[in-house]
């Protein structure tokens, strides 16, 4: 009865997720990013910052993986566009905020592992 239950509840999660606008699925991958950025701004160390964005960007990968699905329908692409241009403030902060991780950590592996990772989930 157990993985009928886990079954259900998978299922119910898909649909979810299929049944999102382009809108919050873009904003499910904006919040996404800020968790993986932040966590990788509170390391003490740029080797700490990528085990720590890595983590994070594992435990939300699924909203990275429907966004890039948004690039598949033009309907949704202009829609998410839409979306984030009505957004642009909080897009330029964590653009502003990606770029100072970046750079500060420029030389960091994992770092610029877990970027790759959130631009190709």
């Amino acid at each position: 009865m157990h993985r009928l239950a886990l079954a259900l509840a998978l299922v119910a999660c898909q649909k979810e997720r299929s049944l999102s606008t382009a809108a919050q699925i873009t904003d499910r991958s904006w919040k996404a990013h800020v968790l993986v950025i932040a966590a990788g701004e509170r390391a003490k160390t740029c080797a700490e910052a990528g085990a720590a964005m890595q983590k994070v960007f594992v435990e939300n990968r699924q909203a990275f993986v429907d966004a890039m699905g948004l690039d598949r329908d033009k309907a949704q692409l202009a829609e998410a566009a839409d979306f984030i241009e009505a957004n642009e403030a909080r897009y330029a902060d964590i653009d502003t905020r990606m770029a100072a991780l970046s750079d500060r950590c420029a030389d960091d592996p994992t770092v610029v592992a877990a970027f790759q990772q959130m631009s190709a989930p």
